[in-house]
């Protein structure tokens, strides 16, 4: 695979957005006008992983305005699963929190969605909690996870 390049977000990036979005079961599905508003809020956050600069293959969006990190939305291009691009995402996620001085990276996951878990606690993500029937259509659990940040 050529060299994937995380960066953020760009207004032009979110028709590719929502493409994934609506090819990933897993997905939020939001509407086009949440992510061009949340472009433009310094309260939010979405990162793109893009190969050659021209291709996004995922996409993430989370909430920083607090100390408490929200992972909100990720998704990969179907075409593209199992190849790190999830991994890396939530990497850069994390290491921007800890440059940001974030305390901890919060992130609410389908019961069903054993791929989402286990990429989760493959880079220190630790379930704490569960909200059952959560979701709607299918009606599921939420299992809550969480990032705690150290800081030296």
């Amino acid at each position: 695979m050529k060299a994937l390049a995380i960066r953020n977000a760009k207004k032009n990036d979110i028709p590719k957005i929502i493409a994934i979005q609506n090819e990933s079961a897993t997905a939020a599905h939001w509407p086009e006008s949440h992510y061009g508003k949340n472009l433009n809020e310094p309260g939010r956050l979405i990162l793109v992983a893009e190969q050659e600069q021209s291709s996004v293959l995922g996409f993430l969006v989370a909430s920083i305005a607090v100390k408490e990190w929200e992972l909100e939305n990720i998704a990969v291009s179907p075409k593209t699963l199992r190849r790190g691009i999830g991994r890396a995402l939530v990497t850069a996620l994390i290491d921007q929190a800890r440059e940001a001085g974030a305390t901890e990276i919060r992130q609410e996951i389908r019961a069903s969605n054993l791929a989402a878990q286990s990429l989760g606690l493959s880079v220190g993500f630790i379930q704490e909690g569960r909200r059952p029937d959560y979701y709607r259509d299918p009606v599921e659990d939420a299992l809550l996870f969480k990032h705690l940040l150290g800081h030296p």
